[in-house]
């Protein structure tokens, strides 16, 4: 073809150089068309399959939300049982420890006499002076 395009431009013959191009043009035409129909049928089919998978993955994450809600539900009535196995034992144990008047005034007595006899004892070293360096010579 490229030939007769070659010839006809030296001839000046411009219908016949562009009739071979005008039939390529239209054995294309019909191809293009009927790619674009299967085009659309393939996008069409990963749509739908898009959406099967989207609706999966809704099914999947109500499921788990599910599942988490019923954890949580029961992970709330066992701590709430565990606070008030505690809370009991504690009140138990607390009115079971109750000291007595006695004991309490005695136990007051030693903490201020304590207090009165400690010496004051420095917590924190002296700080010392910094040594002589010497960083350049005297003029």
């Amino acid at each position: 073809m490229d030939e007769h395009v070659f010839a006809a431009i030296f001839t000046l013959d411009e219908a016949e150089a562009l009739l071979g191009i005008e039939e390529l043009d239209d054995a294309l035409a019909g191809a293009d068309n009927l790619r674009r129909h299967s085009a659309a049928a393939a996008t069409a089919a990963a749509r739908a399959t898009e959406a099967a998978t989207a609706a999966t993955r809704a099914a999947e994450a109500a499921t788990t939300a599910a599942a988490e809600a019923t954890a949580i539900t029961a992970a709330k009535t066992a701590t709430v049982a565990a606070a008030e196995t505690t809370t009991t034992a504690a009140a138990t144990e607390a009115a079971a420890i109750k000291p007595t008047a006695a004991e309490t005034t005695a136990a007051a007595a030693v903490r201020v006499e304590a207090a009165l006899v400690t010496e004051t004892i420095a917590l924190v070293a002296s700080a010392t002076p910094p040594p002589s360096v010497k960083t350049h010579k005297n003029q």
